[in-house]
């Protein structure tokens, strides 16, 4: 009994705090303030209280929380109260808003299938802005899905909506060829092979010249001293003694030659998307 009394009181004592030395717009105001000078942390704890105290526009004061928590690189955290703008809201603006600032943050933890997901419930309206940043974030999912082809036409369709970044197509595009020759120039099972038949051609192919010496070097030594065993003993000592480790390191080249080509393959995709994003983000984003 004594607990919820006191509780009770420090509820009350918190509430009269609010109302006769700080009202709600006033807690606003602050936060506003710390949020256009940065001040993220502070603004989401302000933000809060309004929101907890009853502030007229929860969608508004929810956007906002969930804006800072994205600057704050809690997504999760975010997600949760663009949730909870989508739901406060009655503007279709609003709503699109809180939808893209939700798919952003599912982005930023490579939750790919999830933000195509969440941009299932964007309607598209005369907002410039808005649409820009609709194609640039399902792009994005698209390319992460690996989906190159879907990628590209929604890349391309942000000039639409940002006429003063056209010129920055012919970069998108340029890009985008280099992407669709990437699994043929750096192919993981051709590499694999080539290992197979010369040892270290594999990582030649990669242009991985360092790695393909070592292990042409490498095995080619081992069947030298193989030689040299047969010579001195015999065949079947050079087998027992020598034949292992010849098959690890010639099978481990193999793999590791196929393993090259991948992360090869994935570097190269990743330099080419760094470009499409900074040839055409959208102010937002940038």
């Amino acid at each position: 009994m004594k607990l919820k009394i006191y509780c009770f009181l420090i509820i009350s004592l918190l509430t009269n705090t609010l109302i006769n030395g700080q009202n709600v717009e006033d807690v606003v105001t602050f936060a506003n303030k710390q949020f256009n000078e940065g001040n993220f942390s502070i603004a989401s704890k302000e933000y809060n209280r309004a929101l907890f105290f009853g502030y007229p526009d929860r969608d508004f004061v929810a956007q906002r929380i969930a804006d800072c928590y994205t600057y704050l690189e809690q997504y999760e955290l975010a997600g949760d109260f663009y949730d909870r703008a989508y739901r406060f809201s009655v503007s279709d603006s609003m709503k699109n808003e809180a939808i893209l600032g939700k798919t952003f943050s599912l982005l930023m933890e490579e939750k790919f299938i999830l933000g195509l997901r969440e941009l299932l419930n964007y309607k598209e309206n005369p907002n410039t802005s808005q649409q820009a940043s609709f194609h640039f974030l399902k792009g994005i999912s698209y390319f992460g899905l690996k989906n190159d082809s879907a990628s590209y036409h929604e890349f391309m369709k942000i000039a639409k909506f940002t006429p003063q970044q056209s010129i920055d197509t012919l970069i998108v595009k340029s890009e985008f060829k280099k992407i669709s020759r990437y699994d043929k120039r750096y192919n993981p099972q051709r590499a694999y092979v080539m290992s197979g038949l010369i040892p270290g051609s594999g990582q030649f192919a990669s242009g991985e010249i360092t790695a393909g010496l070592n292990s042409m070097l490498l095995i080619g030594g081992l069947y030298l001293i193989s030689l040299r065993f047969m010579h001195i003993y015999s065949f079947w000592d050079a087998v027992l003694a020598v034949f292992p480790w010849i098959q690890r390191y010639y099978l481990g080249g193999m793999e590791h030659s196929k393993q090259l080509a991948t992360s090869k393959i994935q570097h190269k995709r990743y330099q080419s998307y760094i470009k499409v994003i900074e040839n055409s983000a959208p102010k937002r984003y940038r």
